[in-house]
């Protein structure tokens, strides 16, 4: 795929020297406490050196939001920019995301790809991030249509996907990621306080953010790599809404039905009640799953 270039190092190697890793690390004092150090080069030197991300990363201190800072700055794709906080970030369809404390996994992607994989990268990306967590815990994250990372049926992480057009060329994909570490109840806001989780608080280990963006970059890589429909059945597989009731909101319409299939394009097919199959490409599902 243009602008990114398969690893040379097989996932179960990483899951081996995740694991290492994350067992020399792991400590039980409270996360909120306890130093994180959080840089570049430290990243790089986790990644294979074939990894197209290699080089590529910054990571900032505190940005308003690392989407709209890689939209403002536009460097050469691939692209990544994490940040150890955020002070407006923001998820699916243009809500808050709490990450004003360097207690998550905070980072955008700026990438160029086929523009027939932009309306599955979100569902991709969605699944490195699981790759990534189940090799470093061993914790085995659920998928919400169409971007949620779930533990115990509690949202561990989110996708953000947007794009950037371009005259004459396909757009360029800025791709966020949200993802709990080391927060413990009290570090949530309340409202989210029953609804988030971290994976602090859902298995008592610390995983440095380092290591989990390396683990996601390297992920990912392998997912866009790897053709759609075999990428949409491990979805399917990880989805626990399929076959259940649901409340979809498409727009300002609010559509219930049962989720009967997820394609290989990534569409959520719905049955509603008078029978009739609705086809759903972009929506935002119920929560909790």
């Amino acid at each position: 795929m243009p602008g990114l270039v398969a690893p040379t190092r097989s996932p179960a190697s990483v899951a081996v020297a995740s694991s290492r890793s994350r067992r020399s690390t792991s400590t039980a004092i409270s996360p909120s406490k306890a130093a994180d150090p959080f840089e570049a080069a430290h990243v790089d030197l986790l990644l294979p050196p074939s990894s197209p991300f290699c080089s590529r990363i910054t990571i900032l201190s505190s940005v308003p939001s690392t989407q709209d800072h890689l939209r403002s700055s536009l460097p050469t794709p691939p692209a990544v920019l994490a940040a150890e906080i955020q002070t407006a970030g923001r998820g699916r369809p243009g809500n808050p995301w709490h990450s004003h404390t360097p207690l998550g996994l905070w980072v955008s992607l700026l990438l160029e790809i086929p523009s027939a994989q932009l309306p599955l990268l979100s569902l991709l990306a969605s699944l490195a991030a699981a790759d990534a967590v189940r090799a470093l815990t061993q914790l085995e994250p659920t998928l919400k249509w169409p971007n949620d990372l779930l533990l115990k049926n509690r949202k561990l992480a989110g996708v953000l996907v947007e794009t950037i057009s371009r005259p004459h060329q396909p757009p360029l994909a800025l791709l966020g990621l949200g993802l709990n570490l080391h927060q413990q109840t009290s570090d949530f806001p309340p409202p989210l306080q029953k609804s988030a989780i971290s994976l602090w608080q859902a298995s008592r280990q610390r995983v440095p953010r380092g290591q989990m963006l390396a683990a996601f970059l390297e992920n990912l890589t392998r997912r866009l790599d790897q053709p759609a429909p075999e990428a949409m059945e491990d979805w399917r597989q990880s989805c626990l809404q399929l076959g259940r009731t649901l409340s979809v909101r498409v727009g300002t319409t609010l559509l219930s039905g049962t989720a009967e299939s997820l394609d290989d394009a990534g569409h959520l097919h719905l049955r509603l009640p008078n029978g009739s199959l609705k086809k759903i490409a972009s929506g935002e599902t119920d929560f909790p799953a």
